[in-house]
C-alpha cells in the first residue's frame, strides 16, 4: 500500500541571490515534523539542496519570514513501489483531477501503474515547480 504524508510548504523571503528557502510541516502520526530547506542555484548552472529537521519553535520563527507574494502549498504525498520502482504522487487540494507523479528509476522503460492516466510529461517544466504552484494555486 501507499504511504500518505500530509504536508505544507511555505516559501521564505529571499535573503541571498540564487538561494530559495522554504520550510515544511509534515504530518507524522498524531504529531508533526518540521524541516528547513535551501535550494542553491549557482551562476554556472550547478544546483544543490540542503535540508535539516528543525523544532516547532524554529519553524514558527521562520513563518515570520514567509514570502507574502506566495501561498503556502498544501499537498498529500503518496509514496509507493510499482514494478520495483519508487513513485511519489503529489495531490493538491486546489486540483480535483490533476496530480504530479514522480518516478525514481534508472530505466526509461519503467511502466507507469495502469491506474495512472499520464496527461503530460512535465520533467524540468518550470510551471510545475512547487514555488510556481504556490503563486498560481492551480495545476
Amino acid at each position: 500500500g501507499a504511504l500518505a504524508l500530509d504536508m505544507m510548504q511555505t516559501y521564505l523571503n529571499v535573503t541571498q541571490p540564487g538561494v530559495e528557502r522554504r520550510i515544511r510541516q509534515q504530518e507524522n502520526g498524531s504529531d508533526y515534523l518540521y524541516f528547513y530547506t535551501e535550494k542553491h542555484a549557482m551562476p554556472d548552472g550547478t544546483k544543490w539542496v540542503t535540508e535539516k529537521p528543525i523544532s516547532e519553535k524554529v519553524y514558527v520563527r521562520y513563518l515570520m519570514e514567509s514570502d507574502s507574494a506566495l501561498h503556502s502549498v498544501r499537498k498529500t504525498k503518496y509514496r509507493f513501489i510499482y514494478e520495483g520502482c519508487r513513485f511519489e504522487l503529489d495531490v493538491y487540494p486546489f486540483s480535483a483531477d490533476h496530480a504530479i507523479l514522480f518516478m525514481y528509476s534508472n530505466s526509461a522503460d519503467t511502466p507507469v501503474p495502469p491506474e495512472v492516466n499520464v496527461l503530460r510529461e512535465v520533467t524540468g517544466h518550470p510551471a510545475y515547480k512547487n514555488r510556481v504552484l504556490a503563486q498560481v494555486q492551480a495545476l
